[in-house]
């Protein structure tokens, strides 16, 4: 990436911090930001008994991506783990951004898929 394309992805990005225990997506709602891990760890979890069916504990991990790629509502709830810190996007930057990347994060959705269609 030139130094330009950095700075505009990186003014994009919002800095968001959550204390452990706290909700950060919860399922069935829309789905307007897209987040990547900065420190800390995070845990989805589906259904009301609140299944774990992944965690994401290293830098650069990223959750959120399939709702505002597919237009639905959250598949799975996201809850911190530990305190963190996340960045983030909203839907409008990551369609403008990460567009091209689309391909990239439409097969790491198939990871998701298995659990959710159990």
């Amino acid at each position: 990436m030139e130094p330009y394309e950095r700075s505009v992805l990186s003014d994009a990005f919002i800095e968001e911090s959550f204390k452990a225990g706290q909700q950060i997506i919860k399922e069935g709602e829309e789905g307007n930001k897209f987040y990547l891990v900065e420190e800390g760890q995070c845990v989805a979890t589906i259904g009301a008994e609140k299944k774990e069916v992944m965690t994401y504990n290293e830098a650069g991990q990223y959750f959120g991506e399939r709702s505002l790629l597919k237009n639905e509502p959250r598949a799975a709830s996201i809850f911190a783990k530990t305190d963190c810190k996340l960045v983030s996007l909203d839907r409008h930057s990551f369609k403008r951004m990460m567009g091209p990347l689309d391909a990239i994060m439409r097969r790491n959705m198939e990871v998701y898929e298995a659990f959710i269609s159990h």
